[in-house]
């Protein structure tokens, strides 16, 4: 049996990220909780985050749908179904196999989408309006690589979490195990 590569990052800087990433999902979760005021009328929030991903990406079918937001395909379908009743979004046969279903925005899903996504550009703008382009552009550069190798690390969190004893590295250099994750002073985003 191999050895697991030890973790490459420190220790410390991994508990520092740790919290920053936790905290901001915390914020993200403030601002998307504020957003759905402004979501129309019967339609919930997370159905318009499906929204902007077919006004982004153009045409795909529902798994492929559900695929790209990483989410559970019987919580598309319900989300989907709302997009539809609402005028929002519309189902036209695939081109490449006419058995299958593409879904499209529609041109008041696209309307709505863009409305809502100035609305939240401009918390953004506003909340970030002393940072130079630079700075921005940086950012834009690390959480670009952050959620890249985040999503390429998906197939493994299971299995990280649940190896029997894992070994993490403590902030005083040394190898641990990791806590039991029912204990209440875990940070959980």
């Amino acid at each position: 049996m191999t050895a697991e590569p030890a973790p490459k990052l420190d220790p410390t800087l991994t508990a520092e990220l740790n919290h920053e990433i936790s905290r901001h999902a915390r914020l993200l979760h403030v601002l998307k909780s504020s957003m759905a005021t402004h979501v129309p009328t019967g339609l919930d929030a997370a159905a318009f985050g499906l929204l902007i991903t077919l006004v982004k990406g153009g045409a795909l079918r529902q798994g492929e749908l559900a695929d790209v937001c990483l989410l559970d395909p019987s919580t598309v379908s319900r989300h989907v179904a709302q997009l539809a009743r609402a005028g929002y979004v519309e189902r036209r046969p695939d081109p490449g196999d006419g058995r299958a279903v593409q879904l499209v925005a529609s041109d008041e899903g696209l309307r709505v989408a863009e409305e809502i996504g100035r609305r939240r550009q401009a918390v953004i703008s506003e909340a970030l309006g002393s940072w130079g382009a630079a700075d921005a552009a940086q950012l834009i550069a690390l959480l670009r690589r952050l959620n890249d190798d985040l999503d390429a690390f998906r197939p493994h969190i299971v299995s990280v979490l649940t190896r029997p004893s894992a070994q993490v590295p403590q902030q005083d250099g040394s190898i641990g195990q990791l806590p039991d994750p029912r204990t209440p002073d875990m940070e959980i985003a």
